[in-house]
């Protein structure tokens, strides 16, 4: 089978009590690398972590986990293969009942719509940009009424002064690297 799936499962977020410690675990008990780590105003740490360069990251952990705090996990993400499936699926979303804090959200390398579930669950379905910057990158700057064209200029433009942007291929290249996979990221599909 070479055609991706038109929509899989990419990766899950949870809020932790002490991140560099999950920091730790992750890294050293699962072998997954850091990709990214920063801060997200007034939220505090996030950090991206990964063991695969066709993805960004597999697992982001949110620091503020608190003791009176029963929800840990912070969201699930869903990957689909181009724009027309993500203004599909927010279409839908924006019609179904119980669905709220729909938002769009242009992170440079993805270009995102998350909601809570019908139950309150946090959701993302997004698209990868062919571009890699440093996350946390948030932009709520996506309009999905526009072109692909349209969206990928606006994009563009909104990177070229971010001085840790380059073609995501290269970014994979790195990655693969770092990870001792021969300098090649896996093929998609």
């Amino acid at each position: 089978m070479s055609a991706r799936p038109s929509i899989r499962l990419s990766h899950a977020g949870f809020h932790v009590f002490d991140l560099d410690r999950m920091v730790d675990f992750f890294t050293t008990v699962y072998g997954l690398e850091v990709t990214d780590r920063g801060s997200i105003e007034g939220r505090g740490e996030i950090a991206f972590l990964g063991a695969d360069p066709r993805d960004h990251h597999q697992l982001v952990l949110y620091q503020g986990r608190t003791a009176r705090d029963g929800v840990h996990h912070n969201h699930v993400s869903f990957e689909v293969g181009d724009l027309d499936r993500l203004r599909e699926i927010h279409r839908a979303l924006r019609g179904w009942p119980g669905v709220t804090n729909l938002l769009t959200v242009n992170h440079g390398v993805a270009w995102s719509v998350y909601c809570d579930d019908p139950e309150g669950n946090r959701t993302e379905v997004f698209v990868d940009t062919p571009w890699h910057v440093d996350q946390p990158y948030y932009s709520g700057d996506l309009d999905l009424s526009l072109s692909d064209a349209e969206i990928a200029e606006r994009t563009g433009r909104m990177l070229e002064s971010d001085p840790t942007t380059e073609p995501v291929g290269q970014w994979r290249e790195r990655f693969a690297e770092r990870l001792g996979i021969g300098g090649t990221a896996p093929e998609e599909g």
